[in-house]
């Protein structure tokens, strides 16, 4: 039943979003861009997995960890962090915060749990706490729920920064196509991207382009998500930006 009222909420969000995107056909991104970041610092092959530890000297410090089990460890949970930092960097806040920085500090805020008393529970991160570290390095920001392909274009016609939670193929059982395919057999996992720009045509959302913090071959700096994928992989919830300039007058978004 709460599925199902969230679906409703998020379609009739769809219709209101709808009518508002007029003469906005082609592709627009976000001015200026964010510079991609992968959650690993480096590119690392598929075929690694949360066991395997990362050793590359370089890396763990850029990355800021104290060593390589740290850096292992936290490489595969800050997809939030990385989005972060690409905003923070766009704009110029934080010059000299390292990922591990801004993770230990995220952390403080509440962002993620990794016990319950003696209880693994590895949660986060949540969207709550990302807004709250934007807003520490003075960037206003604000969690939506509810939300459609089509307020997501809204925004990114604004011009501002969205970060999107989706449901995709882990590391290992997504196809290396850039189709965000699930592999037979394989899982699901809660991830989050960067929204740089989308395509529209006939005043409909085509597809929206993301930064792909986990680094694959072809899930990197703006990767094409057709609206029908879309559509499939997006939780309906974002974290936006809202103090930037406006890319399309004010006649054009009615």
């Amino acid at each position: 039943m709460k599925s199902y009222i969230y679906s409703l909420i998020s379609y009739v969000n769809s219709l209101i979003y709808r009518r508002k995107l007029t003469k906005t056909d082609g592709t627009h991104f976000i001015d200026p861009k964010p510079k991609y970041l992968s959650q690993f610092v480096g590119i690392y092959p598929q075929s690694i997995t949360p066991q395997t530890i990362l050793k590359n000297k370089k890396h763990i410090a850029t990355y800021g960890a104290e060593n390589a089990e740290e850096f292992s460890f936290w490489v595969w949970r800050n997809c939030g962090i990385a989005c972060v930092k690409m905003i923070l960097e766009n704009k110029k806040k934080a010059k000299n915060k390292t990922i591990m920085d801004l993770t230990k500090e995220g952390i403080d805020l509440g962002g993620y749990i990794l016990y319950e008393g003696d209880t693994f529970v590895d949660k986060g991160w949540f969207h709550n706490s990302l807004v709250a570290l934007l807003q520490k390095y003075g960037v206003t920001a604000k969690s939506k729920k509810w939300q459609s392909i089509e307020s997501v274009a809204v925004d990114i016609l604004k011009n501002k920064f969205v970060i999107l939670s989706v449901q995709v193929p882990v590391r290992q059982d997504i196809y290396e196509d850039g189709s965000f395919r699930l592999r037979t057999g394989g899982k699901l996992g809660g991830h989050l991207l960067l929204a740089t720009g989308l395509k529209m045509f006939n005043n409909k959302v085509e597809g929206v382009f993301v930064h792909d913090s986990r680094g694959l071959e072809k899930y990197q700096k703006d990767t094409y998500i057709p609206a029908e994928v879309f559509n499939t992989i997006f939780s309906h919830r974002t974290v936006i930006v809202e103090d930037t300039n406006e890319l399309v007058s004010p006649g054009e978004m009615k």
